[in-house]
């Protein structure tokens, strides 16, 4: 394993690259702080430049921006009291009241440290347990390959969304229409209905700008007026006290633990995880009425388990091929777009990207503590002042010319308005996005599978229920859709650690999940 990372520690630790994952970091950083902006979107609308990249550099950049737009959602949730990102809703709850009380270079110092904290124990363990378990699945054959996306997408569809059935619907619609173009085996175009632009497919990165970009760019027009303001112009000390970061190691590692859990499970997300940490944070402690009102311990449950998240995300992405949320599912476009093919094979063929891709997370990781704990915060007062008006009509040109880079193709530009169009009508009613694209993503490895392994057993579907990792996934694939409607009910209980005033925004982004 030490020869691996050194392997890509030689990609990694050359100036030009180190110089991009910061930019990257800063980026994601930016991204995560502007309320209304995801990580998802930054990684969508700089996808198309790291095309020019080697694979291993693009994909650590990918990873840079994901490790910045998790984090900067920290800043406007403990100066605003407005969450960067769904999993910075808990940081609200202690991070609020501590910045009304004159300390929000305090709130800001241990919710920075605490991020790292939680990222450096999820990406130490994806380096541990990712080769292992990727060496159980270097035994797949196409039997499995294909019941590996069934059961992607019937957790992802099943865990995101209001509605299970809402969700399976979105990612039926996905495998659709990933059908049209080329038939994967015979060559033969179908589904193109005549339509000179869809012979080819549908190009996968511009239905993504389509949904995820220009999809969140017309719901954000309803507030588009809106203006923020601080509680304090000015921050206090942002003197971090190892003393005290040691009195919360406890917590720290509780709550990474959480993270990392809930992220190796595909849909569940950095909100719940977040949720999780904070409640069994103030069931821990020795004063749990203090809880909303500034107390650190909530402040480190909900930074630290968020970005554990990450690093479990990337468990089952790396080595299943099945992203283990929004983002994640980015970088799986984001690897086959480079021609790779993600899953078990990538621990076989692609050794020095991988560890490439986990070393760039740990600077990643390591950039992000210095930029936010030196000159990030108070950019951030300024970058939180650009008005909407600006800021939605240049994420709208960007898409535009993302899309047009890709193929430059006119055609790609109609089928991403064509794309924009359908997922705000998904999206107002009460579709998730998420299920869809992963459709689109697994369909063609799906497809090309099932055709592979009927054709080995001569038709036959014995193989599906004879071999024991075939029936092990169908199995899981039935207990997870059947655990998800405990969960479900799970969700409509009272949230009793949540503040009464966040409730019905707790229950609502956990359903609507894009981070």
């Amino acid at each position: 394993m030490f020869g691996n990372l050194l392997l890509g520690a030689e990609i990694i630790f050359q100036l030009p690259v180190l110089l991009l994952l910061l930019l990257g970091t800063f980026l994601g950083l930016v991204f995560g702080a502007i309320p209304g902006l995801t990580a998802t979107l930054a990684l969508i609308l700089l996808l198309p430049v790291t095309f020019g990249m080697e694979p291993a550099i693009g994909m650590a950049v990918l990873g840079a921006l994901y490790i910045g737009g998790v984090s900067g959602g920290k800043i406007p949730a403990i100066l605003l009291n407005m969450p960067g990102t769904p999993s910075s809703i808990a940081t609200t709850f202690d991070g609020y009241p501590l910045c009304q009380q004159g300390y929000p270079g305090k709130a800001l110092t241990y919710a920075i440290a605490s991020s790292f904290t939680g990222g450096m124990i999820s990406l130490i363990a994806l380096i541990l347990l990712a080769p292992s378990l990727a060496f159980i699945t270097l035994r797949f054959q196409s039997y499995e390959y294909f019941l590996l996306g069934v059961f992607g997408l019937t957790v992802v569809s099943s865990t995101t969304g209001k509605s299970v059935v809402y969700g399976l619907i979105s990612a039926a619609l996905g495998l659709m229409i990933a059908t049209i173009g080329g038939d994967p085996l015979s060559g033969v175009t179908r589904f193109s209905f005549g339509v000179r632009a869809l012979r080819g497919g549908v190009e996968l990165l511009v239905a993504m700008i389509g949904l995820f970009v220009m999809t969140e760019v017309f719901a954000q027009t309803a507030d588009v007026g809106k203006k923020y303001s601080f509680f304090s112009a000015k921050l206090d000390s942002m003197k971090l006290e190892i003393k005290v970061m040691l009195g919360q190691a406890r917590n720290a590692i509780r709550s990474s633990l959480i993270g990392l859990g809930l992220g190796m499970l595909p849909g569940a997300g950095g909100t719940i995880a977040s949720f999780i940490a904070y409640d069994q944070a103030k069931k821990a402690s020795k004063t749990p009425e203090k809880f909303g009102t500034g107390i650190l311990d909530g402040i480190v449950a909900a930074e630290t388990s968020n970005n554990a998240v990450s690093g479990g995300a990337y468990i089952p992405t790396i080595t299943l091929g099945i992203p283990g949320n929004t983002v994640t599912a980015v970088i799986l476009a984001g690897l086959i777009t480079h021609g790779i093919t993600p899953g078990p094979s990538l621990f076989r063929n692609e050794v020095q990207l991988v560890y490439a891709i986990f070393v760039g997370l740990l600077v990643s990781n390591v950039f992000m503590f210095l930029l936010q704990h030196t000159v990030m915060i108070r950019f951030f007062k300024w970058a939180l002042r650009i008005p909407k008006t600006i800021l939605l009509p240049l994420i709208m040109l960007m898409s535009i010319a993302g899309t047009y880079n890709i193929r430059y193709s006119v055609n790609d530009l109609w089928v991403m308005v064509i794309f924009s169009v359908l997922g705000y009508l998904l999206l107002n009613t009460g579709f998730p996005l998420t299920p869809m694209i992963l459709g689109l993503i697994l369909g063609p490895i799906m497809e090309r599978s099932l055709r592979t392994a009927m054709m080995a057993s001569g038709g036959s579907v014995m193989p599906f229920l004879t071999r024991p990792f075939s029936l092990g996934l169908i199995v899981l694939t039935v207990a997870s859709l059947s655990l998800t409607f405990i969960f479900k009910r799970m969700e409509k209980k009272k949230l009793s650690f949540v503040p009464e005033a966040a409730r019905e925004r707790v229950i609502e982004e956990t359903a609507t999940e894009e981070d």
